[in-house]
């Protein structure tokens, strides 16, 4: 008798039990002396998933599955033990059942071994090591697949892709809730969607599924179906997976193990569609954030942080016009290294440090636009919150007029108080001083009484004239024209009366200003030289105006303009002398210098008060 097993065979016991394999071999052994093509037969113990021994390279292999392999190898029928044999060459094993006999039991050991010299089939080890992956590793290599799905119909569509590789001989569907019904979308290859029947909610086992959220094994309940039983595991609220078993035997009776597999597989297929569904969320919102981006008035960039620094990646046509960049310069760039001002710096860089950690952030910040300096509200939504590459969009409102309208109020609110303390003390006085000597010519009838009391009024009529004069120097100058200094100055110094000093223009300079404002503002500070620069009116003064550079505190040089006197200079608190109200003589209002700095300040110009090269006092107002 000739032997499947040839001469010399090898025969892989799917077992880790070497001493199966022994014995195994020894009756195989004796089953050939007995027979007529007597030879040597070699046994390899394996654990159930296989063997790595690269001596079955080319060799004749039978293999025998115990019943601890059966778990391994599908799909089995469970009668008894299995022998399998690899069907070259795909590498599939393929199982046939042993009727009376079991592998794994000693007793049965020389039938087994007569079964298998028997056998007329026979298959080759191609490549080592030769090994049926487990369901659980093909249900793993599948999760690979699920992860990289972008969409719903994709996670679907992979699942049941996964599920005929752990489950092969069996079909798969995926059925979806759409309103009181249960709709089949994907199904197994071999099964058409068209053939799969919906069902409302609450009925059949996918309807029961996904009302009850409960996972089942039950026989079809529906006659005219080619399936026998199916395996229902519900996928979250609204989605239910489904494996059946068909009336041509090629697929087993589903057992807890089935069971555990295919809830594992529906829990990655939920996952997966979680996260296709946060994915979706954020790109919506992302879209909507974009499409603000592009139409917001206001300047807006699209940021993220590399290395600590916000990168430009997008800016909108309003942050092009405001900052004067085009988006080429700036994407890829630094945004503080374009807008934001040196003094600035370590403001921008706690600012970072807020958005890197995933900060909401609302704040007014000054930055450098096209036309120089401005204020805006700087409102960032961060729209990823990892500190290492935090991202979002910064939107900047222009509120400078806003801050200028809000410091026009608080400087009128300053002169208010300035007038009622004026009115309240300065005027008080000279009016008391004027009741008092009419009631002093009623009672004495000498009219010289009434000449006091005439100095006292028009002293009066003085700081009524400066008070309104400074209520107004606060506002706006209105229209500016080029105008000359020498000429303006020379307006203004004939208006004074400067009791014989001398006037002198260094230097003419073109001012941009309001010529009646400007010579105002000459005016006061001509009346302060000629009656605070010396000790009496006789006393010779000589007053110097000029235009040109100046230097700032710094030593910088600035442009301006000057007025110069070589009188007794200023006063110990000189700091206070554009204060209202400030004076070193009985008879000043201390209005005058307070009127010419708010007419200063009106043009965006600066007023300082500097000891003259002569020792007198010198005013200097800084232009730019």
């Amino acid at each position: 008798m000739t032997s499947a097993l040839g001469e010399h065979a090898s025969v892989l016991v799917l077992n880790d039990d070497p001493e199966l394999a022994e014995e195994l071999g020894s009756h195989l052994g004796a089953e050939r002396r007995d027979s007529d093509d007597g030879g040597a037969v070699e046994t390899f113990a394996a654990a159930p998933d296989g063997v790595d021994d690269d001596r079955l390279a080319g060799a004749d292999v039978t293999v025998v599955v115990d019943e601890a392999g059966l778990e391994r190898v599908r799909p089995v029928d469970r009668v008894g033990a299995v022998v399998a044999y690899v069907d070259d060459p795909t590498g599939r094993v393929a199982t046939d059942p042993l009727v009376d006999a079991v592998a794994g039991s000693r007793e049965a050991l020389s039938e087994t071994a007569s079964w298998l010299l028997a056998r007329d089939r026979r298959s080759v080890v191609r490549s080592a090591p030769t090994r049926t992956p487990s369901r659980i590793e093909q249900l793993n290599a599948g999760m690979t697949e699920l992860a990289a799905v972008r969409s719903v119909d994709e996670a679907y569509r992979a699942t049941i892709a996964v599920a005929e590789q752990v489950f092969p001989g069996y079909q798969g569907v995926v059925a979806v809730r759409d309103g009181e019904w249960v709709e089949p979308v994907v199904a197994s290859s071999g099964t058409p969607v068209e053939d799969c029947n919906r069902v409302r909610v609450g009925s059949g086992v996918a309807g029961r599924a996904v009302q009850t959220g409960d996972a089942s094994i039950a026989p079809n309940p529906n006659p005219e179906s080619r399936f026998d039983t199916v395996l229902t595991v519900p996928v979250g609220d609204d989605v239910v997976f489904q494996l059946a078993s068909d009336d041509t035997g090629s697929g087993a009776e589903f057992d807890d193990a089935d069971r555990r597999l295919a809830e594992l597989l529906a829990s990655h297929l939920e996952e997966t569609l979680d996260r296709i569904d946060v994915t979706e969320t954020l790109r919506a919102e992302r879209d909507r954030l974009l499409a603000l981006f592009t139409n917001v008035p206001d300047p807006a960039i699209a940021y993220d942080y590399v290395d600590g620094d916000p990168i430009v990646r997008q800016v909108n046509d309003a942050f092009e016009a405001t900052f004067g960049y085009e988006p080429e310069a700036v994407i890829g760039e630094s945004v503080d290294d374009y807008i934001v001002p040196p003094d600035a710096e370590s403001e921008a860089n706690d600012l970072n440090e807020q958005l890197q950690r995933g900060e909401n952030v609302r704040r007014e910040v000054t930055r450098i636009t096209a036309d120089g300096p401005r204020h805006f509200i700087l409102h960032v939504i961060p729209i990823h919150l990892d500190a290492a590459n935090a991202a979002g969009y910064a939107i900047y409102t222009d509120v400078t007029d806003r801050r200028e309208r809000e410091e026009t109020l608080r400087r009128q609110n300053e002169r208010l108080d300035e007038f009622a303390s004026i009115v309240s003390h300065d005027l008080r006085n000279p009016l008391s001083v004027a009741e008092g000597y009419v009631d002093l010519a009623r009672e004495t009838g000498d009219v010289d009484h009434l000449d006091r009391a005439a100095d006292a009024i028009d002293r009066m009529d003085e700081l009524v004239e400066d008070l309104l004069s400074l209520a107004r120097e606060g506002r706006s100058v209105g229209e500016t024209d080029p105008v000359s200094l020498a000429a303006v100055a020379r307006e203004a110094w004939s208006s004074v009366d400067t009791g014989g000093a001398t006037l002198t223009v260094e230097a003419d300079g073109t001012l941009e200003a309001n010529r009646t404002r400007l010579r105002e503002l000459l005016e006061n500070v001509f009346r302060n030289s000629a009656e605070h620069g010396r000790d009496s009116p006789e006393d010779p003064l000589s007053v110097r105006v000029g235009a040109g550079t100046l230097c700032d505190e710094d030593g910088e040089e600035v442009p301006g303009f000057y007025v110069e006197d070589d009188g007794t200079g200023l006063p110990d608190d000189a700091d206070r002398v554009f204060d209202s109200g400030f004076t070193t003589e009985e008879s000043g209002t201390g209005l005058g210098l307070a009127i010419s700095e708010r007419i200063a300040e009106a043009h965006g110009w600066t007023a300082h008060a500097l000891a003259g090269a002569d020792g007198g006092a010198r005013f200097e107002f800084r232009t730019g």
